[in-house]
């Protein structure tokens, strides 16, 4: 069973997790002088653990990109996250600076991976219906995440892990004694 979140983070820190994703966004389009570097003494924003960061346009999801091992700090994948969501998921146009009265940013920072160890899809199928995990799908050849709030969308394990393999490259039926199965949990805030 993976493990709980590896950071218990309040209100105000929050906050300023969010307000770091906005003030990068805002900076790119409006250049100031914020001192970014000063950032990684912060506690906080010197933990190494995986981050999603989600923006919503209008509501409907406009760009998302994660480190789902934490290799950098907070101070340094928040920024990056943001900008790549902004600007580098191919799936949606770039953001525009008139564009970002209209925007919610979301963060999700996530717990270690726990590997699952099951026989086969059926079993992993079993499994995600009694838990609603995020899940990362890898072998040889491919990988994809999905955060557990991709649940709201896809609320059937079948469909969920079809899709899942769909966005990480493999067609739908595939299955191999190669495949590994990692979970995690979220804690995930928006503006």
């Amino acid at each position: 069973m993976p493990a709980s979140p590896c950071i218990n983070l309040t209100i105000e820190e929050k906050q300023r997790l969010l307000a770091l994703a906005r003030q990068t966004l805002v900076d790119y389009f409006a250049p100031q002088q914020t001192d970014i570097e000063s950032l990684s003494d912060d506690a906080l924003l010197s933990r190494h653990v995986g981050c999603f960061v989600t923006l919503f346009l209008d509501g409907d999801l406009s760009g998302c990109m994660g480190d789902i091992e934490g290799h950098r700090p907070l101070s340094k994948s928040i920024p990056e996250l943001a900008l790549c969501s902004a600007f580098k998921d191919n799936r949606f146009l770039p953001l525009l600076a008139s564009q970002m009265e209209r925007l919610t940013v979301e963060l999700s920072v996530l717990s270690p991976l726990s590997q699952l160890k099951i026989r086969d899809e059926d079993a992993l199928l079993r499994y995600l219906a009694e838990h609603r995990y995020g899940v990362v799908l890898s072998d040889a050849f491919h990988r994809s995440v999905y955060l557990p709030q991709v649940w709201e969308q896809l609320p059937q394990p079948g469909e969920f892990i079809r899709e899942l393999k769909r966005k990480g490259g493999w067609a739908s039926g595939h299955w191999s004694d190669d495949m590994r199965v990692e979970l995690f949990t979220v804690e995930h805030f928006r503006e």
